[in-house]
């Protein structure tokens, strides 16, 4: 049986470039609903209570979850470098 390690370096970037741009996607969705919220003719408590939870909850969970998907492509692209480095050995 023929086990192969390694990856497919052009693969892995790809991959790479397709996670930082989630996580782009996930910062301009945090921020145009963020605008989105602003400019809503809302006031009161229960207005007050849901633009507190989107900025008190919501928002940090977004950005948590973007630099995560950042993080991830950054390891992604860090892996494939390293196995250029091997391969080329």
């Amino acid at each position: 049986m023929n086990a192969t390690k390694g990856m497919n370096v052009e693969e892995v970037r790809r991959m790479s470039a397709q996670l930082r741009d989630a996580a782009e996607e996930i910062t301009r969705i945090e921020q145009e609903l963020t605008t989105g919220l602003e400019e809503v003719d809302w006031t009161g408590p229960d207005a007050d209570r849901f633009r507190g939870q989107w900025s008190g909850e919501m928002v940090p969970a977004l950005q948590q979850i973007m630099n995560a998907v950042n993080d991830l492509g950054d390891s992604a692209d860090r892996n494939a470098a390293e196995q250029d480095a091997t391969s080329s050995n």
